[in-house]
């Protein structure tokens, strides 16, 4: 195994002062089939490091549990919605976004995963995971050229909204647009509009518990 300074910088500095070390995805996939690994760990692969993810609590499960139905009643059977499932970004990673939309039906992916190719849009809903999500995250899903990106701030009544996705050295999003609760974002899938949904239909607030990036 190589050290997690081998990575992407930023990365390494995201990771500065821990002892941490970098598995390919077929290692990652093999933990789980042995059930080393399993849904009670929460744990999600980026950049080839295994990764804690935010535990749940009632305002992050509504958000994303309401968001995956709006997805569904709006896109019908035309895209595939997922709630926390993997999605392969070659060559070292599988997030779990909370909420994510890719080509295709349901039962595609009912024995493969979606690759980051097959994604239209990702959803990671966020409180105490703010900056990772607007940092490591962000730019491990523009890299992967990953079509849009939405940050549900829960600590401060947030919406990012990511588009226009650039690799390179310094991956990111062209365009970034910043939602209130009162505020409407378009749906769109493969150019095809899916009408727009009101921000505060799925983002509530969580009260005095204000995170910054």
């Amino acid at each position: 195994m190589t050290s997690v300074t081998d990575a992407r910088p930023e990365v390494a500095r995201a990771f500065a002062g821990a002892e941490l070390y970098r598995i390919p995805i077929a290692l990652y996939e093999e933990l789980i089939e042995a059930e080393s690994l399993g849904p009670e760990d929460r744990i999600e692969l980026i950049h080839g490091v295994l990764v804690r993810k935010m535990a749940t609590n009632a305002p992050h499960s509504f958000t994303a549990f309401e968001l995956a139905a709006i997805f569904l009643a709006l896109v019908g059977t035309k895209w595939a919605v997922r709630s926390q499932a993997p999605v392969v970004i070659p060559d070292d990673s599988m997030p779990e976004p909370d909420v994510a939309i890719a080509v295709g039906a349901r039962r595609d992916y009912n024995f493969v995963k979606p690759t980051a190719a097959q994604m239209a849009l990702v959803v990671e809903v966020s409180e105490s995971s703010l900056r990772f999500d607007l940092g490591v995250k962000l730019a491990l899903y523009a890299a992967a050229l990953i079509p849009e990106y939405w940050v549900v701030d829960l600590a401060n009544g947030k919406l990012h909204v990511h588009t226009l996705p650039r690799g390179g050295e310094k991956p990111g999003y062209g365009s970034v647009a910043v939602l209130g609760t009162d505020d409407e974002v378009p749906l769109t899938l493969g150019g095809e509009s899916f009408g727009t949904i009101r921000v505060g239909d799925f983002l509530t607030p969580v009260p005095s518990r204000g995170v910054h990036s």
